[in-house]
């Protein structure tokens, strides 16, 4: 007689492999179907509910696959919901939330009469347990439960309110996690009488880790709320909450501002959240201000242009005149300078901006310059022709060539690009070709290959007079220096051009005939790049002399391009 589906599942679980019994355990559903409802429910059921002195890794597993066999207890859920609610009453935290997560998922499908009689008395039961880590698996379930209690509601708000107040921390901070989500299931008198006492309380725990939560779950009621109804309930607990003794708390604060900005509406966050947003800008800790920084940087639709200028700009300002800052306080204040420009308008980002920008671009950390240096074009745009200064012309060409982080001089000939395509053609050929040129000598490799691809779209922003009046005659210029790599670099270069064969020809010759291989090579390589685009038949004999090289890798590259 062959082994039932059963015995096999059980010989399985019997092995020392924890893989083998975990990987069995995924394969529940099908088993289950092989075996049929009646079975499932008499048979295999009671076999998976002695399997609780297992590993961690098989019950967290267990936990997830009683969802997948659900379809087969549809009528008579209470073993099932029974094996679930052991598993949600375990010490091991991973298995216990998978059971309280299958619990919720499975929820949905019970009867108004299941509920009732089955998932309510289990959530009572987890909650008034003695072990904590049942009244913790508890916390997520009221919200699944209520809306279908009828007459127990008030007994599960009751015992919600109980929990989130109770003296194990950990209770506590499981409640708060859920009191948002529970804040939209409930109804709207209680939200404002329970939930909103609740808040109160939680706001001023002695566990910071509580406060933290309750900002997130305050967020979540908030929305729920009307303006007035938020100015007078949710906004004194923000009040608190943004001034915690924490920084944790603040810095989580700083954090969650937008959101928090958004979920009470533009006129609170006018009359008193900035408020708060530059007390955190101020702030001792420096990682409180980074946040902050962050924040403002996503923030700024939801203030007006007067606030930003008679409060944020002040702020940051203090900022970047504070010499004692870490670096990254400044890195991100420069992301935010860079931000800004666009809800300040032109006057206000050239006479208080500029100066700024004009201070972190010469800071003395490399990090602070890149941002700003990165953030250049966003002023550009707004601000036009009057932030390329001669001063600042000065401090570009200085980073493009003299400074020894290549990362700068990278950002450096980004940035000429990136401006020009707001600027356009005259202000580039006045003050930034020259800067940007430098990429063509820089002794990186990636600072070469950075310009060699913004240089593609130079050409396509300034067009083919821009190439031959000044691009060309540059690179006819630089071509002869004794070093190879700028050889190289110019024959890259002029893959991005749109040159006639009788342009092409004199550096073309000059290269076929060089010293070093690797120009040779090189050369092969851009021809066959060119060749796809253009007609360049007539200069196949360079190619044709090159194919019987004395380096063979210039005779392989050769013979490709002729091919």
């Amino acid at each position: 007689m062959e082994p039932s589906a059963l015995d096999l599942f059980k010989e399985e679980m019997s092995s020392d492999e924890t893989y083998i019994k975990v990987n069995c355990i995924h394969r529940l559903r099908t088993i289950a179907t092989v075996m049929g409802p009646d079975a499932v429910r008499t048979q295999l059921l009671p076999f998976l509910s002695s399997l609780l002195h297992e590993e961690e890794e098989v019950l967290f597993a267990l936990a997830e696959a009683l969802g997948s066999i659900f379809p087969f207890f549809q009528n008579n859920p209470a073993s099932l919901l029974s094996s679930l609610e052991t598993l949600a009453a375990l010490d091991e935290t991973v298995v216990r939330e998978q059971a309280v997560k299958t619990l919720n998922s499975i929820s949905s499908s019970l009867s108004d009469a299941d509920v009732s009689n089955l998932l309510i008395p289990i959530v009572l039961k987890l909650a008034n347990a003695e072990n904590f880590s049942a009244r913790i698996s508890a916390c997520s379930l009221f919200t699944a439960a209520y809306p279908r209690a009828g007459a127990l509601k008030e007994k599960l708000r009751s015992k919600f309110f109980e929990l989130s107040h109770e003296d194990t921390p950990m209770v506590r901070r499981a409640a708060v996690i859920e009191v948002g989500r529970f804040a939209k299931v409930i109804e709207k008198n209680f939200v404002l009488s329970d939930v909103i006492t609740d808040f109160k309380q939680l706001a001023q725990d002695e566990q910071e880790q509580v406060r933290i939560l309750c900002l997130d779950s305050l967020i979540d009621a908030a929305k729920l709320l009307t303006k007035d109804e938020n100015k007078l309930h949710v906004l004194p607990i923000v009040l608190i909450l943004g001034d915690d003794k924490s920084w944790k708390v603040r810095y989580h604060f700083a954090i969650k501002y937008h959101a928090l900005a958004e979920a009470l509406g533009k006129d609170i966050n006018e009359s008193s959240l900035v408020q708060i947003i530059v007390q955190l800008l101020k702030d001792n800790e420096a990682d409180v201000k980074c946040a902050a920084l962050k924040s403002v940087q996503t923030s700024y639709s939801v203030f007006t242009k007067e606030r930003i200028q008679s409060l944020l700009i002040p702020a940051i300002d203090a900022i970047v005149q504070d010499a004692s800052l870490p670096p990254k306080v400044k890195n991100n204040c420069a992301e935010a300078i860079s931000e800004m420009a666009s809800y300040v308008g032109k006057d206000t980002a050239s006479s208080r901006l500029t100066p700024m920008v004009m201070s972190l671009i010469n800071d003395e950390n490399y990090e602070v310059k890149l941002s700003m240096i990165k953030g250049l074009h966003k002023l550009a745009e707004v601000i036009g022709a009057e932030i390329i200064s001669p001063n600042l012309c000065g401090i570009l060409s200085t980073l493009s060539k003299d400074v020894p982080q290549w990362r700068i001089r990278e950002s450096v000939i980004i940035a000429c690009v990136d401006i020009t395509k707001f600027l356009g053609d005259e202000i580039f050929t006045r003050s930034l070709q020259d800067i940007f040129f430098n990429f063509l000598t820089d002794t990186v490799s990636e600072v070469r290959l950075t310009g060699i691809i913004k240089l593609g779209e130079l050409v396509r922003i300034l067009g083919d007079d821009w190439v031959n009046a000044e691009l060309y005659p540059k690179l006819q210029d630089i071509y002869h220096q004794k070093n190879s790599v700028i050889r190289i670099t110019v024959l890259h270069a002029l893959a991005k051009l749109n040159l006639t064969v009788d342009q092409l020809s004199t550096m073309v010759y000059f290269a076929a005939k060089d010293n070093v291989a690797n120009v040779r090579l090189v050369l092969c390589k851009v021809m066959k790049e060119i060749g796809a685009k253009n007609d360049i038949s007539t200069l196949k004999n360079v190619l044709q002399e090159l194919c019987k090289d004395t380096d063979k890798d210039v005779r392989y590259f050769a013979l490709a391009a002729l091919r």
